[in-house]
């Protein structure tokens, strides 16, 4: 039995299917749908009149602060076999929500990214699941994008007919004709109006694209039952919705009704617009007779450093222009690889990193941001987007830089580095 920093009780024997269109109902709760009827009949259901569905677990979840960032890892498992099986991580997804900074994200992950699980080395992220359920996977997406996991919540696939069915279907634009005769399923192009049925095809159809094929017609479909959960005359639906979700559902014991009620108050400012859907980049290679999908590791960065700052996926017309602008960063403060960590934030700005070191000595306690006179503005654009540091002015024109930045200790501090 694998037992990490995120140990939890041994879990009762269950048979998880895979499951998605019931994250919609969380991620309408958490934007203000019905939120305290819908949590709490989920909690009545869930954490007091469901053992069979985890309640006697323990694993250590850390939630959040009041206003602080939330974050969510959301799991839909296959099981193929009996019920001594945990099944493989179908369908993997990490929810971030600031409620202060009115904005979100959904990180769609690949079953398929090779990735290190601990105690188990390089294998496919969806094994983590099966290797030690819910505990080892909010390890290894921890250690794979860097966020920490607050809360979880592992969704049977029993319930997803009757949940399309409840809302009365889904209208959706189906980008091309879908056709898996093994499976039976022919989805003809165009707008449709799904039912449970036809519904469950469309996101479970694999053989006309890749991976990455799949997880965008997921997004699109959660999008659609986002926008019919959040209809007025979805609300009357809530209390059906809420039993159908309860029966295939199951969350940390941190998720209870008051937090519920507290994420839904606290997330419903944030609006649909505001949630940016992102898939996790990378390509399909074979190894070792294998099929992985290999995270492109240089825009990940990218991305889930946009993440941390609290920024839109979508460049600026500014941050564009920043593109222009080639920066040097050197580390000043004596703070072991503090200056990748500026690179990677100013990246994420959009600016262009063209060299990263060390500067002559490590005696800088203010970040200061250096460029000739003719080149000064770009200095300032670029202190404007950081929010700290100092504009000096001096030296002649480089034709390989524009700005040079010295990361000094008052950066270490402010990400609590230690200096030492």
């Amino acid at each position: 039995m694998y037992e990490g920093k995120h140990s939890a009780a041994k879990p009762r024997k269950r048979d998880y299917i895979r499951v998605f269109t019931l994250w919609a109902l969380m991620i309408a709760l958490f934007v203000g749908a019905g939120s305290f009827v819908f949590a709490r009949i989920l909690e009545e259901r869930i954490h007091t009149g469901t053992p069979a569905h985890g309640a006697d677990e323990e694993l250590a979840c850390n939630a959040p602060e009041e206003n602080e960032p939330a974050t969510f890892l959301l799991l839909g498992s296959d099981t193929r076999g009996g019920e001594d099986e945990r099944g493989l991580a179908d369908t993997i997804m990490v929810l971030r929500v600031n409620p202060d900074k009115k904005i979100g994200y959904l990180i769609s992950i690949p079953r398929d990214t090779r990735v290190d699980i601990p105690g188990k080395g390089k294998r496919k992220i969806n094994a983590a699941y099966q290797y030690g359920g819910p505990d080892l996977m909010i390890e290894t997406v921890e250690d794979f994008l860097g966020l920490d996991i607050n809360h979880y919540a592992v969704v049977d696939f029993q319930g997803f007919k009757d949940i399309i069915d409840a809302l009365g279907g889904i209208d959706i634009d189906v980008e091309k004709r879908l056709v898996d005769d093994r499976h039976q399923i022919d989805i003809r192009p165009g707008y449709q109006h799904l039912d449970g049925e036809e519904a469950l095809k469309y996101v479970r159809i694999r053989r006309v694209d890749d991976d990455f094929g799949r997880i965008e017609r997921q997004q699109k479909f959660l999008k659609a039952v986002m926008d019919k959960l959040l209809r007025v005359s979805s609300l009357l639906r809530i209390p059906q919705l809420a039993d159908i979700t309860s029966r295939n559902l199951k969350t940390d014991p941190e998720l209870g009704v008051t937090r519920m009620i507290g994420y839904g108050k606290n997330f419903k400012s944030l609006g649909r617009e505001n949630l940016h859907m992102v898939t996790v980049p990378g390509t399909p290679q074979e190894i070792g007779g294998g099929s992985y999908v290999i995270a492109d590791e240089g825009e990940l960065a990218w991305i889930l450093e946009r993440i941390r700052s609290d920024l839109p996926l979508e460049l600026t017309e500014e941050e564009k222009e920043n593109l222009n602008i080639r920066v040097e960063v050197q580390n000043g403060s004596g703070t072991a690889g503090i200056a990748h960590k500026m690179a990677e934030k100013l990246g994420a700005l959009n600016f262009k990193i063209r060299e990263v070191g060390n500067a002559q000595s490590f005696t800088y306690y203010d970040t200061q941001i250096i460029a000739s006179e003719e080149k000064a503005e770009l200095a300032r654009r670029v202190q404007s987007k950081l929010g700290f540091g100092r504009v000096v002015v001096e030296g002649a024109s480089s034709e390989t830089i524009d700005v040079l930045v010295i990361v000094g200790r008052d950066y270490s501090r402010m990400i609590g580095e230690s200096d030492d």
